[in-house]
């Protein structure tokens, strides 16, 4: 069954069988017989492949598309632009992903973990942290890397309680904050970011990533709700003034 999800600039194909309702996996790479490849092989799996042509074409995509990780051809990567490598390693920071490649006399190569291990054996280890992760899409605003000293706690609780940390990313709407502590999803932490204002801001936990559970940085990310107008002008000009 095909499907189609369009961006102002993107398109999307959705490649699942009848109606199941599989994980979704999107997968930036060649149109052709390496697709069918990857297609059979994932399906099999109980995946959805979500297949777009560039990495920027992936990116547009992922804010109206909830996914589990993602897969990059290697001469996708190899042929990337500045701009399309910087955004990889965005998404790489957020997602499960793969680097692979497929050819008929050779089959699958897969970078994963397990260097000493075939494409196929990787593949089935990403598709396993695939479904350890819990899906989601990428934020809208434009992510910048800053980094900031961060005190958090509960809304219920006192801010005697806060737990140190720090950001690894922020933007107008939200932020990642690096904790081996994260708070429950869906719940409400006040974070105050030192360098912007000494003022709390509520955050509403949106994902977690324990320590351990995969080889990426611990913390959660949220979105910020109900913030004063004032901090949100402190809030865009340190964003402003820090960017590169």
């Amino acid at each position: 069954m095909l499907g189609h999800t369009r961006g102002k600039a993107a398109c999307a194909t959705r490649y699942r069988r009848g109606g199941e309702q599989n994980m979704q996996i999107a997968i930036v790479s060649r149109s052709g017989s390496a697709l069918d490849a990857y297609k059979r092989f994932l399906e099999g799996h109980g995946v959805t492949l979500i297949h777009v042509s560039s990495i920027a074409a992936l990116y547009q995509t992922l804010p109206d598309t909830s996914i589990s990780g993602f897969m990059v051809e290697i001469q996708v990567v190899v042929k990337a632009t500045d701009t399309e490598k910087d955004l990889l390693h965005t998404l790489e920071r957020i997602f499960p992903n793969i680097k692979t490649n497929w050819n008929p006399t050779d089959g699958f190569r897969a970078l994963h973990h397990g260097a000493g291990k075939s494409g196929e054996e990787n593949l089935i280890a990403f598709v396993r942290d695939c479904r350890n992760f819990k899906p989601r899409a990428l934020r809208k605003d434009k992510r910048h890397e800053r980094r900031c000293n961060v005190l958090f706690w509960p809304t219920g609780a006192s801010e005697e309680t806060a737990q140190r940390a720090c950001t690894l990313d922020i933007s107008f709407g939200g932020l990642f904050v690096c904790t081996c502590d994260p708070p429950p999803e869906e719940s409400f932490v006040w974070v105050t970011l030192r360098e912007v204002d000494a003022r709390p801001f509520k955050v509403l936990v949106k994902w977690k990533l324990a320590w351990g559970v995969a080889m990426r940085i611990p913390g959660f990310g949220g979105c910020f709700v109900e913030t004063d107008g004032d901090l949100k002008e402190k809030l865009e000009t340190f964003l402003t003034e820090n960017t590169r």
